[in-house]
């Protein structure tokens, strides 16, 4: 178990005393206060994100969860900025083609852009904290299986209305820990393409009065809804089961606001 638990962040890395590799050029903003929602992508030429949080790029840039990032001041997940980097042309051509790997080297830029326009510094530490087990629930799952050769899709999920589309249960782990705000962990043994829809009452509410309201639909309003835990079993035929476990985090030592450019 401890050792699929540290797995959830693999992909973090220690900060080293080598300079990161950077971008060619860096834009940070304000975003427009009106802007609503939020955007952090890949590009070929660079990464590009807009109406982003700090704490997002931080998520962003060392390919965590939100909650792995520990520390900072209340503005990191409240005030929002629009950030263009762009690569020299150089790097634009060298660097692997698009994905996983490019991915990574766009990631270890993104990195000294916060270290240079934010003064973020961080250290990893590895914390006992609450983490999920996903299981198949004594009655078998209930999700359906489709054909892997349509090629995998994704998951959305709003309001506490999750759909998933051809689509691993590894991705429904990942959905979930950003749910739950602790890691989960697939211990299911289904390693099919599957489609699934799911109703429940979002950890974290909705975002507005008017979305937990009571609904005129025969569908309960999001809250009015069962629990994560109470419809994953009764929906998916699958199970959230506690425990404790060693997880990495990010530990931030010193951010300031920066002077936009």
């Amino acid at each position: 178990m401890k050792l699929a638990i540290l797995l959830v962040c693999a992909l973090l890395q220690a900060p080293s005393d080598k300079p990161e590799p950077s971008f060619e050029v860096s834009s940070v903003k304000p975003s427009d206060p009106n802007s609503n929602g939020g955007f952090y992508g890949f590009q070929l030429s660079g990464v590009e994100i807009k109406n982003g949080t700090l704490k997002g790029m931080i998520e962003t840039a060392y390919d965590a969860r939100q909650f792995q990032i520990i520390g900072g001041p209340g503005w990191i997940e409240t005030d929002r900025y629009d950030v263009l980097t762009k690569l020299s042309p150089e790097d634009e051509k060298t660097l692997p083609p698009a994905g996983p790997e490019r991915n990574t080297q766009l990631r270890l830029r993104m990195r000294a852009v916060l270290a240079e326009r934010f003064q973020l510094k961080i250290h990893m530490e590895t914390r006992e904290q609450l983490v999920y087990s996903l299981v198949i629930g004594k009655n078998g799952s209930k999700m359906k299986e489709v054909d892997p050769s349509l090629g995998s899709y994704g998951i959305s999920s709003n309001c506490g209305v999750m759909k998933g589309t051809r689509t691993k249960i590894s991705n429904l782990a990942i959905v979930l820990s950003r749910e739950l705000r602790h890691p989960v962990i697939d211990h299911t043994n289904l390693t099919g393409l599957y489609d699934f829809e799911m109703a429940y009452a979002p950890e974290t509410g909705c975002g507005s009065p008017q979305a937990n309201a009571g609904s005129t639909t025969t569908e309960a309003a999001p809250l009015e809804r069962a629990s994560v835990f109470t419809a994953i079993q009764e929906q998916l035929g699958l199970k959230l089961e506690s425990t404790k476990g060693p997880v990495q985090v990010i530990v931030i030592d010193r951010v300031e606001k920066p002077d936009p450019n």
